[in-house]
């Protein structure tokens, strides 16, 4: 059941990509995730504007709703009134975050509600497919973390991964046949090769 119920979200999340993949390229990842919470349900409608600085605190360059800032919706599926944004820097409480299309960045003072969460510990756990429309070695399973590691079995594209362990641009999966091994879960520039789902079950073992 719960392997059917990731299945749906993560289909969910590739049509989303797939609607403006043709328009936009691949987010970036950054170092982490930024989630904007509202403070309570009552406040989930009316988020409150966001205000980004040149330097943490210095130099406020602009305000921004919620919904005018690049999100990471059509990679990351999460609980609705959640907001995922990837974070390109991180100063104690302050997180630096695109504020527009053209990747322009301001820093971010995070709410104490709001949560950021480094790609290791987000992704594990969860399950994620790749992308469509990339390289064909891209769906390829490798036996370590590495471009030259001894490739071994192809999965089918589209196949639903368990993610288990990352590793720098790498992560260790499961595969829905019980195979395991290393695919890329971002390219060389950082950026997204796999659509993610919610943490669902325990990591199989």
């Amino acid at each position: 059941m719960a392997m059917r119920v990731a299945s749906i979200f993560l289909c969910l999340a590739l049509t989303q990509v797939a609607v403006v993949g043709a328009a936009q390229p691949r987010p970036f990842s950054g170092y982490g995730v930024m989630i904007i919470r509202p403070f309570n349900t009552d406040s989930a409608a009316n988020q409150a504007p966001i205000t980004f600085y040149r330097e943490p605190g210095v130099e406020r360059i602009g305000v921004r709703a919620v919904n005018e800032i690049p999100l990471l919706s059509s990679i990351l599926r999460l609980p609705s009134a959640e907001y995922p944004l990837a974070v390109m820097g991180k100063r104690g409480n302050w997180m630096l975050i695109a504020y527009d299309d053209a990747g322009r960045v301001g820093w971010v003072d995070m709410a104490r509600w709001w949560e950021y969460c480094p790609w290791k510990d987000f992704l594990k756990g969860r399950f994620a497919r790749l992308l469509p429309g990339l390289k064909k070695d891209s769906y390829t399973l490798h036996a370590g973390p590495l471009e030259t590691s001894p490739r071994t079995s192809p999965q089918s594209v589209g196949e639903e991964l368990q993610l288990i362990e990352l590793r720098g641009d790498w992560v260790l999966v499961s595969t829905d046949s019980g195979l395991r091994g290393w695919v890329s879960w971002r390219d060389g520039d950082g950026r997204f090769l796999i659509a993610v789902g919610e943490k669902i079950s325990p990591l199989k073992h």
